[in-house]
């Protein structure tokens, strides 16, 4: 007699058709190849650029966990506090700070792999398991931004829970009361979990799957009873501060944004876009994914079409295309459909792929003339356009922003002096005004509201180091002409307090205390200091100074100066300039060249 059937990688209930050799095979080399790039996944993790969104939410966590959200900005989201406060309170440097929050990240990102192969083979410890973990890690846009530190992380793993909890795993009315539960932890985690999250949870209120008996009032009352005990607790973790309230201020203006943007455009914050350029992606990192989806929405089109009202059942896989097309019509609605959206796309796109992959395997797995083909699609069509997209992430390591936090940090003290970027990456330093960072939804009102200018803070609040990137070239000339005139260049991407006295020096001012150092500059092939290869001052390392500054003589050792006028008397020959050293070091910081332009990348 035959044994009995064993579970097959793609379907659960079909004969075997692969030697159980084979299955080992296949098994231990889609497993080898995950731990590949599990191990990759750290890497990237620690070395990848950062986004400028990253920065800016862990410097928010930073504001609530010392409890300054009254003196700067930010959105007291729920995801922010809990580990990533914690990190952001330890006795650490702000590269150190970042990799942590980082790391606690990647975990999310497996396990919202770990929760797509469950949601695709019900258990991840089998044939199917593993391939379905392998087709979920070769999801290259989640390589893009699946282990950053943002919300849209998070928000996937609560669908993702949602969708497991009720299609995947029925546990009866507690799988709708942990919709409920997890619906209302995410409208605290992320505005935008309201066009995706509640639509989910209505659709599964009104059409409840047949694993669920139960009559619709008593699904509703435990989706009510989990959402309502859920609200009880991230009320008492929100404590008795002003996060609450500052909350849910920050949720109805991100709403009014997004809902009003005639009101925004009057109002000078709307930048809204068409997410053609993000969808454009899928065509380079996922084509076969991108194919399978559409042929199986379209497969579903027609079975409606045949079938009328019989087909809208959840048998099949017309739940996944609803799923999908609902995450596609949210990206539509997003007012700036950056590509990091593609993380509430591609997930399902796959869970609807993987199943229509199912039903086309069991009409092909016969025929051995097909799997070389099958192979050569994988190969091609997926596996290289994944290692083509994702081996760009060796082309941007962080080597540069890390080794700026670090001098940033080297020449300022964490009491009295200040650094600004704009966008928070040295969170151990405190920033200059409360509406501190850039962003496309508030560089207008930077640019026009009296205030609320860049050069308006640094001179109500001098930083002792200014950091540029892309953000800061949006603003007005006035802006910068403000802060040539206050700081100068060690290197393209880095500039602290200091001034360029003409040949044999001059009068100057002194906008903050601390120690600075007179330096000679070599002289210079146009009159415009700043205009040398690499953007950077060009000092002279050995040269030695002579002169006083306020009678007094001066040396190559850093002095403390005071706020206010000061004078420098050098020889007509010597061409000095004072640059802040800050609190310990003994020379100008010289971090090497640099790009502003590259130290964040928009639309990575």
């Amino acid at each position: 007699m035959d044994s009995a059937p064993k579970k097959q990688c793609l379907t659960g209930n079909a004969p075997p058709t692969r030697a159980p050799l084979e299955n080992r095979v296949l098994a231990i080399a889609l497993l080898s190849a995950v731990a590949l790039l599990a191990a990759f996944s750290i890497h990237l993790s620690k070395a990848r650029i950062y986004q400028v969104d990253e920065c800016q939410n862990f410097y928010m966590a930073k504001v609530l966990a010392a409890g300054q959200s009254s003196e700067f900005f930010t959105s007291s989201a729920l995801f922010l506090l809990g580990p990533l406060s914690w990190i952001s309170q330890m006795d650490l440097r702000a590269t150190e700070m970042l990799l942590l929050a980082r790391l606690l990240f990647l975990g999310v990102f497996w396990l919202n792999l770990i929760l797509l192969a469950k949601i695709l083979a019900g258990r991840v410890c089998s044939t199917r398991g593993i391939i379905a973990l392998a087709a979920a890690v070769s999801l290259a846009p989640l390589w893009d931004y699946g282990f950053e530190i943002r919300h849209d992380n998070l928000v996937l793993t609560g669908v993702l829970v949602i969708w497991w909890a009720v299609r995947t795993r029925p546990m009866g009315l507690g799988s709708y009361a942990v919709a409920g539960a997890v619906t209302v932890a995410l409208l605290f985690t992320a505005v935008k979990t309201v066009v995706y999250a509640l639509p989910l949870s209505l659709a599964l209120l009104l059409f409840p799957p047949s694993a669920f008996p139960q009559p619709r009032w008593q699904l509703a009352l435990a989706w009510l009873a989990g959402a309502v005990a859920a609200t009880a607790v991230i009320r008492v973790a929100y404590g008795a501060g002003d996060t609450w309230d500052n909350y849910l201020y920050v949720f109805r203006r991100v709403t009014q944004y997004s809902t009003d943007t005639q009101g925004a455009a009057a109002s000078g914050g709307s930048n809204r876009f068409w997410p053609w350029s993000t969808l454009g992606r899928l065509l380079v990192q996922s084509p076969l994914l991108l194919a399978l989806t559409l042929a199986a929405c379209f497969a579903i089109l027609c079975d409606v079409v045949r079938r009328g009202k019989s087909a809208l059942t959840w048998h099949g896989y017309l739940p996944e295309v609803l799923l999908c097309l609902g995450a596609f019509a949210a990206l539509f609605v997003n007012p700036t459909p950056f590509p990091y959206n593609l993380l509430h796309l591609v997930p399902y796109a796959l869970i609807l792929s993987f199943k229509y992959g199912e039903t086309l395997w069991d009409l092909l797995r016969e025929r051995a003339s097909i799997r070389p083909l099958a192979t050569t699609l994988l190969v091609f069509v997926h596996a290289i356009p994944f290692f083509l997209a994702t081996k760009r992430h060796l082309e941007w390591p962080n080597a540069r922003q890390n080794l700026l936090m670090q001098l940033a940090e080297d020449v300022t003290d964490p009491a009295k002096d200040l650094v600004y970027d704009g966008i928070g990456m040295v969170a151990t330093r405190r920033t200059i005004h409360y509406q501190w960072y850039l962003h496309s939804l508030n560089i207008r009102k930077v640019v026009t509201v009296p205030g609320r200018r860049v050069r308006e803070m640094l001179a109500a609040r001098p930083a002792a180091v200014f950091i540029p990137s892309y953000r800061t070239t949006w603003l007005p000339e006035e802006d910068h002409e403000f802060i040539r005139q206050r700081y100068v260049p060690v290197a393209d991407d880095f500039w602290v307090l200091g001034c360029v006295l003409p040949a044999g020096g001059g009068e100057f001012e002194i906008f903050h205390p601390g120690r600075y150092q007179v330096v000679r500059l070599r002289p210079p092939p146009s009159t415009n200091y700043l205009q040398s290869t690499d953007g950077s001052l060009p000092i002279e390392e050995s040269s030695s100074i002579n002169g006083n500054m306020d009678g007094v003589e001066i040396s190559r050792a850093p002095v403390e100066l005071n706020l206010g006028m000061h004078r420098l008397q050098t020889p007509a020959d010597c061409n000095p300039a004072v640059i802040w050293v800050g609190p310990r070091l003994a020379n100008v910081p010289r971090p090497g060249p640099g790009n502003h332009r590259s130290l964040f990348w928009n639309w990575y």
